[in-house]
C-alpha cells in the first residue's frame, strides 16, 4: 500500500527536525503491515512536505478477527484503515534546539477494494489526522 502523507509547518519562526520516523497500517487497532523506517527529515518554516511510503512489504501475524473483518469489508467494497506515523522530533527556533519529543500521528482512511482487484484503489474518505506529542 502506498499513501501520501502531507505535513504542513505554518510557523514562520520554528522549524522541525524529524530524527526518527516509522510508518505502518493498522486495521481494527491491530498492525497489519510491518513498520517501515523512513529517513530523517528537516521541515523548514512555512513549508509543506509530502511523504509517500510504500507499506506492507512483509508478513505480520494477524488475529482471526482481523482476517475475517478484512474479508467481510472487502466484500462490501470499503475498508477502514489507520495509517500511523510515529517517531521523535525536535524544534529549532533561531539558535535554540529543543530536546527530542515522541510523536504519534493517526490518519483514519477509507479505501475502496474489490475482491481480486489489482492496482490503484480509490481513497473514499480521509478526515484530518490526529497528532499526539
Amino acid at each position: 500500500m502506498q499513501f501520501t502523507i502531507v505535513m504542513r509547518n505554518p510557523n514562520k519562526r520554528v522549524s522541525i527536525y524529524y530524527d526518527k520516523l516509522q510508518a505502518y497500517v493498522s486495521y481494527r487497532n491491530q498492525q497489519i503491515t510491518p513498520p517501515l523506517d523512513l529517513p530523517p527529515l528537516y521541515h523548514a518554516t512555512k513549508t509543506t512536505v509530502a511523504l509517500s511510503p510504500v507499506l506492507g512489504s512483509g508478513m505480520v501475524p494477524a488475529s482471526a478477527e482481523v482476517v475475517d473483518g478484512l474479508m467481510i469489508d472487502e466484500t462490501y467494497g470499503v475498508v477502514a484503515l489507520r495509517v500511523v506515523l510515529l517517531g521523535k522530533l525536535r524544534w529549532k527556533a533561531g539558535a535554540i534546539k529543543t530536546v527530542k519529543y515522541g510523536f504519534y500521528v493517526r490518519c483514519d482512511v477509507w479505501v475502496g477494494l474489490k475482491k481480486g482487484g489489482v492496482g490503484p484503489v480509490p481513497l473514499l474518505g480521509a478526515p484530518p489526522c490526529k497528532v499526539d506529542i
